[in-house]
């Protein structure tokens, strides 16, 4: 059952082939795809390479995956992740940015606090739209690569500081049966709760897809400190190549 969520969460990151090939990042960009993502729990691991990498190498990391023993605790790596960077050519050395944990996020968690949170698709949201429309998006916003409206990827709620946005939370990933939540909040405002009030409000936002996931990289604390906030249930680990 793990295991098949961990594909689901997969074909919810990627579009993916027929043949299981990762095309693009389900996004609203389309951004590229990593080489290789894997994935891995107690009942083991998948694993999808992107469209361009050649067959041989295909079939040379689908058989190291077949060998990889099952995930031992979290935190654990895969045994043949140097063996993996080699086979798909990247010269780039393995950090703890292309690991990471996978959880599930329940929909309607909570999170007590006395954040203001306003939703898109709320009076308070449209009312907010309509101030950033006339007056932009405040320069710590567009430092952090919020440059314009079109990245609030929808849905998204934001945890307000006053009159100011202190977090966001927005969909990331968009697939059929589930999503995944992204989540940013300026540094001036981390480790105040801003973070779990927004991912809290945005489990309620996608009805119509029955499962979502949180998901990070084991460098970003702030949302590993979400996570533990919020008691999120552990599925597995990442590999990003």
């Amino acid at each position: 059952m793990t295991r098949a969520l961990l594909a689901l969460q997969a074909a919810t990151l990627f579009k993916l082939s027929a043949g299981r090939r990762m095309e693009y990042a389900n996004d609203p960009e389309r951004s590229p795809p990593p080489r290789l993502y894997m994935a891995g729990c107690e009942e083991g691991w998948v694993g999808y390479l992107r469209d361009d990498v050649d067959a041989a190498a295909a079939r040379a990391v689908e058989d190291l995956i077949a060998q990889e023993p099952p995930l031992a605790a979290p935190g654990a790596t895969p045994r043949f992740a140097e063996r993996y960077r080699e086979i798909v050519g990247s010269d780039a050395p393995l950090t703890t940015h292309n690991y990471g944990p996978i959880h599930r996020l329940r929909r309607g968690v909570q999170a007590p606090s006395t954040v203001k949170v306003v939703c898109q698709g709320t009076a308070e949201g449209d009312a907010l739209w309509t101030r950033l429309e006339r007056d932009g998006l405040a320069p710590d916003w567009i430092a952090a690569g919020f440059t314009d409206l079109s990245h609030f990827w929808e849905p998204w709620c934001v945890a307000m500081a006053g009159d100011e946005i202190a977090a966001i939370a927005f969909a990331a990933r968009t697939g059929l049966l589930a999503a995944e939540v992204g989540v940013y909040t300026l540094k001036a405002h981390r480790g105040r709760g801003y973070a779990a009030a927004v991912t809290a409000a945005w489990s309620t936002l996608l009805p119509r897809h029955p499962v979502l996931f949180y998901a990070t990289h084991r460098d970003n604390l702030s949302s590993q400190r979400v996570i533990a906030r919020l008691g999120l249930p552990f599925l597995g680990e990442s590999m990003w190549i």
